[in-house]
């Protein structure tokens, strides 16, 4: 279990209801859909980044609304790269779930 995953659990016996939520409470998805990238990565073939932006999500597809949002991103990625490159993409290889910031 991840720290978060710890913490989580012990606010659900804190507040006395262990069926209030799965693994993660339920959070409002905040991003933009198109903030992807694709990258070859030795050992790893070709796989997709997704900016999390500033979502409050977890970051992790257990939770119903981040893997909707990733099924949808990726599909918007596939739609791109066979548009970039000439070739459909089945399938990614690996999926990066990220935060990045800037100031």
């Amino acid at each position: 279990m991840t720290a978060f995953e710890n913490y989580f659990s012990a606010l659900k016996k804190v507040l006395g209801n262990e069926a209030l939520y799965d693994v993660w409470p339920d959070f409002e998805p905040q991003y933009d859909e198109h903030e992807y990238a694709w990258a070859t990565l030795r050992g790893l073939g070709e796989v997709l980044i997704l900016n999390c932006g500033v979502c409050d999500g977890p970051s992790d597809l257990r939770h119903v609304r981040c893997r909707e949002c990733v099924e949808k991103r990726s599909k918007i990625a596939k739609e791109a790269y066979q548009k970039a490159t000439g070739r459909p993409k089945e399938k990614w290889s690996t999926l990066f779930l990220c935060r990045i910031h800037t100031e």
